[in-house]
């Protein structure tokens, strides 16, 4: 696969506007595993409704680069969802922990424990707007290099439905630090990133839509840490045989850092799949391949990383509703 056929894909994504209906209908909302920023339904107050909804399973992402041994990394995830309190809050939890091998022996380091909190207010101000906030707190440590990171985020989000019609705008403010054991040049900076969502609510059967993604940092004078990320992405979900829901999108976009601005143009394919297993249990089956174009530095100046790459990623495990 390259880069042509998934454009290919991603423009015929798109095109899926041209099969729109206008049936008036908030009801045909087709909910995917990792669909944690948005609620695009109205919570019901009643006690009696199941209130955790979390995913446990493997990530698997392996990169293979142009004159660079591959790296493939492990994730084992025991917790990432979230539980609802009560119609306004809820609290997200993700316990996770990850192992990465790389390098011309495929050494692999012990693994990264990482932990994320985060609770939420929202407020519905009609049936077609409502609002959030959002603290979060992400927290990874590995013992083996005596290195642990911290990050604070604060996040907003607007919602808004019209019938069939759904957008949605997040945003974020970062406070990260870096500590070394037995060190004082710690680090820290901040960051921040903005996402738009549009989805279309074609029928029970059929959602497509496309978002939007910036980030970057706010001290861009310091090398080490500046960074910014910007893509597209068109997708389509389908609810269809034996009760499987699937996605599938394409990814465009472009990340660059350091003294040159230097990174990757990027695209990827991603088929998601969302089995239902019982009324509590889903089986899901994620696969991506990425291909990353090298953007180096200018002439003259020497380009250390492993140029241009490709990756694969799956992730397997269980959705479960309490």
């Amino acid at each position: 696969m390259n880069k042509k056929l998934i454009l290919s894909i991603g423009t015929l994504l798109l095109s899926g506007g041209a099969w729109a209906s206008q049936t008036d209908s908030g009801s045909f909302q087709i909910d995917m595993d990792g669909d944690v920023d948005t609620i695009q339904v109205r919570a019901d107050s009643n006690p009696n409704l199941r209130r955790t909804n979390f995913f446990t399973g493997l990530n698997y992402n392996e990169a293979v680069f142009e004159r660079a041994p591959k790296r493939s990394n492990v994730r084992l995830v025991y917790l990432d969802g979230s539980t609802r309190i009560n119609e306004h809050w809820r609290i997200r939890h993700v316990l996770s922990e990850a192992w990465l091998t790389e390098g011309k022996n495929q050494e692999r380091t012990d693994g990264r424990v990482n932990f994320t909190i985060a609770p939420r207010y929202e407020h519905w101000v009609s049936p077609k707007v409502s609002w959030f906030a959002e603290p979060v707190y992400i927290r990874g440590v590995e013992a083996s290099n005596g290195l642990a990171t911290q990050e604070l985020k604060l996040k907003p989000g607007v919602q808004l439905t019209f019938g069939q019609h759904f957008i949605s705008t997040t945003g974020d403010y970062q406070f990260k630090w870096r500590e070394r054991y037995n060190r004082e040049d710690n680090d820290n900076w901040q960051a921040y990133s903005a996402d738009v969502n549009y989805v279309y609510r074609y029928s029970p059967q059929f959602n497509f839509g496309i978002s939007g993604t910036y980030s970057g940092t706010v001290d861009n004078s310091d090398y080490e840490f500046r960074r910014k990320n910007y893509n597209v992405k068109p997708f389509v979900r389908l609810r269809h045989y034996y009760d499987i829901t699937t996605e599938v999108n394409t990814t465009f976009g472009r990340e660059e850092s350091g003294q040159h601005w230097v990174g990757y143009d990027y695209a990827s394919i991603s088929i998601n799949n969302n089995k239902r297993i019982t009324r509590n249990l889903r089986f899901v089956a994620n696969a991506q391949y990425k291909e990353g174009k090298r953007n180096g530095p200018p002439a003259g100046v020497t380009d250390w990383s492993g140029g241009d790459k490709e990756e694969l990623q799956f992730r397997v495990g269980f959705n479960i509703t309490l």
